[in-house]
């Protein structure tokens, strides 16, 4: 058994459309500079940094992390990059929390971003799939996430109404979130009515394309007192792949994401998610995800995401709120967003959250994912 691993610090920029205030680095220095004031650290304690970037061409800058260790000062410092799409700041955490639980590194730098309004996002997309097999079928995330979504719609009851409420709350949401790109509240009907994209997708259901950066600083339990007297401990943190073209791959269910979280809850001693855990983040790429989440994560049963969002139970006030943050619909800078969820998961363990604290919070879960929803992953933070 590793080291136990906290996060001791975090930061995050204010997240827009455009962010030309910045360059690249300039948005990656902003994160880390905040991190490390939270973490009351300077770069000369981190031992280890991780950099965490959707595909190059989201940003349009290849090998990217050489750009990023002069903008925050990491010469001689041990570097690696990670990028697994939409999941890249969640799995460049997993590479981090694990060099620091395998006692190569006390103090490890996570900082993960996209620069989304200078790369060719659309483009990148279309050449992600098998050049051999997949390319001249590709449809993108959009048309696939509306294959995903309409096959549940049947089976599951994931209706445009059930989504349409996700959407209405999470946009509530970000209202409070200081750090969040889009502030405005919509309605169910409003949701419903919007500009169709690719059916069952509308516009209302899709998060926005955004500028941002994240970081975090991990810790191992004999150095974390040193920065905070209530680090945000990580019980379990997992991320699994299935095939991306797997004949018998389920369109009902997220295999990964289920088995990374029944991985987490065994570390976590977690037996009923719906009652031990405060608060859940959860990484939604399109409103249908959230509800697919509920049912994969265990905190209601096949079937059962539409009556779970209606009944409230998922609002800020619930007995289990969902994205209290706004989460994706709110801000996306798709490199950070599997960052930010965790981010925000261990600010309320940690009793800091800045706008949307949740009462007496002492255990978050937090989600994220990439690919074309084939890989996933979640961790357990306590206090």
């Amino acid at each position: 058994m590793g080291r136990h691993v906290g996060i001791v610090g975090v930061g995050q920029t204010h997240h827009s459309r455009r962010r030309t205030d910045v360059s690249q680095a300039g948005l990656v220095r902003e994160a880390v500079d905040r991190a490390l004031a939270d973490a009351n650290l300077s770069m000369d304690d981190i031992d280890t940094i991780v950099v965490a970037t959707g595909p190059v061409l989201f940003a349009a800058v290849n090998q990217p992390e050489k750009w990023v260790v002069d903008a925050i000062g990491a010469q001689l410092k041990p570097v690696v990059r990670v990028t697994s799409g939409g999941g890249a700041g969640f799995a460049g955490a997993l590479a981090g929390y694990y060099q620091v639980a395998g006692g190569f590194a006390d103090r490890t730098l996570v900082v993960a971003y996209d620069k989304l309004s200078e790369g060719a996002l659309q483009y990148s997309i279309s050449t992600l799939y098998d050049p051999f097999w997949g390319r001249e079928f590709a449809v993108g995330i959009m048309g696939f996430s509306a294959a995903y979504w309409r096959a549940r719609m049947d089976a599951l009851g994931h209706t445009e109404k059930a989504a349409a409420m996700v959407a209405v709350k999470n946009r509530k949401n970000a209202m409070a979130n200081p750090y969040a790109h889009v502030k405005k509240e919509v309605t169910v009907a409003e949701v419903l009515a919007s500009k169709p994209l690719c059916w069952p997708i509308k516009l209302l259901d899709a998060p926005p394309i955004s500028d941002g950066a994240a970081a975090i600083v991990l810790a191992s339990e004999d150095v974390a007192a040193k920065s905070t007297t209530r680090p945000a401990w990580i019980h379990g943190i997992a991320y699994y792949c299935e095939a991306d073209n797997a004949a018998e791959r389920s369109m009902l269910l997220s295999e990964p994401l289920a088995i990374a979280a029944r991985h987490v809850y065994r570390a976590a001693g977690i037996t009923n998610p719906r009652r031990q855990f405060d608060v859940v983040e959860v990484q939604e790429p399109y409103t249908c995800f959230e509800l697919s989440y509920y049912e994969s994560l265990g905190l209601c049963p096949p079937g059962g995401a539409a009556e779970l969002i209606a009944s409230g139970a998922t609002q800020i006030d619930g007995d289990i709120p969902v994205n209290p943050s706004g989460g994706a619909l709110g801000a996306n800078p798709i490199g950070a967003a599997g960052l930010i969820r965790l981010i925000e998961g261990a600010t309320q363990v940690m009793g800091r959250n800045e706008s949307h604290q949740i009462k007496d919070a002492k255990l978050a879960l937090v989600q994220s994912g990439g690919g074309w929803a084939n890989l996933r992953g979640c961790a357990v933070l306590g206090a």
